[in-house]
Formats: C-alpha cells, sequence, structure tokens
C-alpha cells in the first residue's frame, strides 16, 4: 500500500541542476518546510551544484550525485548510481518530489524506490521523465513562471502553492556574508552588478561583447560605478570588459558559489543576462535588468514584488514558438539605450 502524501513526512526533493532552477525551487521547499515542520527533508543534488545549497536549514541532508562519474565511463556510471540509489534508499522516503522532469532524473527517481513519485504530466516535463512519476501535476501554463510551476508540485501533499514572497528560502553563511560585506567596501560600493555571460551552451542568447562595453562606458560617463562577476570560464572575458571600460567599472574579485550569492545581495541593482546570478540578485530584493528574450518573459521574469525590466527585441520574437526556433536577434538586437535607461531607472 503506498503512502497518503498529505501525510507524508520523509520527502525527498529531486532537483539536480542547474544552479538557477535549484535556487528558484527554494520557495516550494521553504513552504514545504513551513507546512511540515517536523518533516525529513532530502534533496538530490550534482556536486558541482551543491555550493549553492550546503548548509541550508530547510534541508535535513543533501544526497550528492557527481556527475563527473556519470562521465567517466559505463563502470563508473553504474558504480555512482547504484551508490547514490542505496543511500537516498536508506532513509525510506514516502514521497520523491520531481522538479527536474527530465529522463535522467525520473531514472534516478524509480531506481531509488521511492513509492510515491510527484511529477509533471506528459507534455510538461520532458524526455519521457512522465513514464517515471505516479502522481502527475498539469501546470496551468506551460510557459508560466518556474516559481509557480515548481509551487505546483506540493499540491498533492495537500500544501497550499502560493508563492509567498517572504520565503525565498536562501541561505547565505555568515562567512562568507562577512567576506562579501568586506570585498563590497573594499571596491567602494559600486551601485551596480554587472554579469555579462552565459553557459557555453546558451552562448546564442549572450548579448554582443560590443555592446556591453558600450553600456559600461556610457555607465561610467553617467557616473555609475559597477562591478563585473564572474565564474572560471569567463574569467579573461570579463576582464577585458572591465579594462576596455575603465574606472569607475571593475573587475570582481574570484568568488566561490557562495560568496558570489553574498555579494549580489549588496548591490542596488543588476544587469545581466538570465543566469543563476540573476536569481541570487532578485532573490535577495536586488532590482534586475534581464536581457533575455528566447523564451516568454513570463517563464523568466521575477515574480511580484520583485522589481525588474525585461528586455528583449520584440520585433524579433515570435509568439507561440519553441525557444530554440527563435530569432537570435531576440536577444542580440536590444539596444544599449534601453539597457542603459533600465538601469537608470531601477537605480532611482
Amino acid at each position: 500500500m503506498k503512502p497518503d502524501p498529505v501525510r507524508a513526512r520523509r520527502i525527498l526533493v529531486m532537483r539536480l541542476g542547474a544552479i538557477g532552477d535549484c535556487l528558484r525551487v527554494l520557495p516550494a521547499v521553504a513552504r514545504l518546510r513551513r507546512e511540515r515542520p517536523d518533516a525529513d527533508i532530502g534533496w538530490a543534488v550534482e556536486h558541482w551544484v551543491l555550493p549553492a545549497l550546503k548548509g541550508n536549514p530547510l534541508v535535513n541532508r543533501f544526497h550528492v550525485l557527481d556527475r563527473r562519474e556519470l562521465k567517466g565511463g559505463l563502470r563508473r556510471a553504474l558504480a555512482e548510481i547504484r551508490r547514490f540509489t542505496r543511500e537516498v534508499k536508506a532513509h525510506d522516503y514516502e514521497v520523491l518530489l520531481e522538479f527536474h522532469g527530465r529522463f535522467k532524473s525520473g531514472l534516478l527517481a524509480w531506481l531509488s524506490g521511492v513509492p510515491v513519485r510527484v511529477g509533471y504530466a506528459r507534455g510538461h516535463e520532458s524526455e519521457g521523465n512522465f513514464l517515471f512519476t505516479n502522481l502527475k501535476v498539469t501546470p496551468a501554463d506551460a510557459w508560466e513562471s518556474r516559481i509557480y510551476r515548481f509551487m505546483s508540485l506540493l499540491g498533492p501533499l495537500g500544501i497550499d502553492t502560493r508563492y509567498d514572497a517572504q520565503a525565498h528560502g536562501l541561505h547565505v553563511p555568515d562567512a562568507d556574508r562577512r567576506w562579501a560585506e568586506q570585498a563590497y567596501a573594499a571596491a567602494g560600493r559600486p551601485p551596480l552588478a554587472v554579469f555579462p555571460s552565459t553557459s557555453a551552451h546558451r552562448a546564442n542568447e549572450r548579448w554582443p561583447d560590443d555592446k556591453w562595453l558600450d553600456l559600461l562606458k556610457r555607465l561610467n560617463a553617467d557616473g555609475i560605478g559597477s562591478m563585473i562577476l564572474w565564474g572560471p570560464a569567463e574569467k579573461e572575458f570579463c576582464a577585458g570588459l572591465a579594462t576596455g571600460a575603465g574606472a569607475p567599472c571593475q573587475l570582481a574579485p574570484p568568488t566561490t558559489l557562495p560568496q558570489m550569492l553574498a555579494l549580489l545581495g549588496l548591490f542596488r541593482a543588476y544587469a545581466g543576462a538570465d543566469t543563476a546570478a540573476m536569481h541570487m540578485a532578485w532573490m535577495q530584493g536586488v532590482p534586475v535588468a534581464v536581457i533575455a528574450g528566447h523564451k516568454p518573459a513570463r517563464t523568466i521574469e521575477p515574480p511580484p514584488p520583485a522589481r525588474s525590466r525585461m528586455l528583449f527585441a520584440a520585433g524579433h520574437y515570435v509568439e507561440g514558438r519553441k525557444p530554440s526556433a527563435q530569432d537570435d536577434a531576440v536577444v542580440s538586437a536590444v539596444p544599449v539605450e534601453a539597457v542603459r535607461k533600465a538601469v537608470h531607472d531601477l537605480l532611482a
């Protein structure tokens, strides 16, 4: 006999990556913890995302899947899957919330033996994920905000699925907060955080380099100081931008994920792509100007009362067309002056 999800107290969250999506699952986990304060909550996550979540008091434990092992050949991959599923089974979870919605996560959910697996209905997941879940949720809007989409999985547990803007669930370790405050003060407390990069597989969503340089120079002329934040793969590009723009624009120091999270919460505004950094900013109350247009704006846009400006070249966007089929000009054609104005509006 399957457990009743409304009474379940041993619950596994399945969201392996990406960083931004894991952050947007946090409001659902915060609501789950508030409604089930005595619950034993685990989270299945890949190793490279863990630093953004580690230490969060909402979660009793993290079950870490090492993606390096999965890519290390068949024998290593199978060994890692066996290790991971044994670890999960040892905690006898009653319900699994399948926030990821892909084949890999669905297969791991099924192999983990959790009897009630809540996931998205066919057509609202991908790669056949619906085959591995046995309690389905149909989102009201296929392109609704990821925040609302993730909250909807709480419904079968009898939990209110409404978003609470005061309960984001972010956790910033004290040591990282202290480091960020010192680094921000040493930089002269610039008002604007800039994150111009995207991951390599989303390079087509990146605003052109020459437009970033033009924007930073215009903001310098306006007297608006900025700091360019970066990840390991973007240091050379971002350093070149900072050098080309000149003062008061500057390059951020190297950061860990928790340090970046803490640092982004200190600025008065953010400008950049649709990345994890953007979600780190708005979830801490920082207004954001986001250059993104392949997906419908409502999918990406921070929910109210967060202040944001979604910037895309509307003339190139085709309503109803899949993001992968949209013209890349929907991002590349965004005018520099539109982004400059958005920054001024947010700082005002």
